[in-house]
């Protein structure tokens, strides 16, 4: 048995992948394609009828053997190759102060919140939260 992967337009038989591991097939049928990309970024999906309307479903890797077991003959499972993620720098450094900076800083800070809590606490709340 063989199955129908599809990637950018272009269909390619293959043995069937019995784990989602091993769903790692299409990489040799579309080297130039997927070669240097990461497998975890490599999803699958099939297009199923549902309501009278064509839309595509995910695979997952739990459901992979299950649905390779219930696949149609030639069916096309589709190839995805999702978006690298980039991280754009390092997160923002904090500036450290001293403790007499900082217990006035929390004063502040503190009060502020009360302050912003009180308006959004019910009144009557609010008095049972201080008594």
């Amino acid at each position: 048995d063989v199955i129908t992967y599809r990637l950018n337009n272009q269909m390619m038989y293959v043995p069937p992948a019995q784990s989602f591991d091993q769903s790692h097939l299409p990489r040799s049928a579309f080297e130039s394609d997927l070669t240097g990309i990461d497998k975890g970024r490599i999803s699958f999906s099939l297009n199923v009828l549902a309501h009278g309307k064509q839309s595509s479903v995910g695979i997952s890797s739990v459901a992979w053997p299950t649905i390779m077991s219930h696949l149609a003959r030639y069916e096309i499972i589709d190839v995805h190759v999702q978006p690298e993620l980039k991280v754009s720098g390092p997160p923002p450094s904090y500036r450290s102060c001293s403790s007499t900076e900082g217990a006035g800083k929390e004063q502040h800070s503190s009060a502020h919140t009360s302050s912003a809590l009180n308006g959004l606490i019910p009144k009557r709340l609010f008095q049972r939260l201080n008594h």
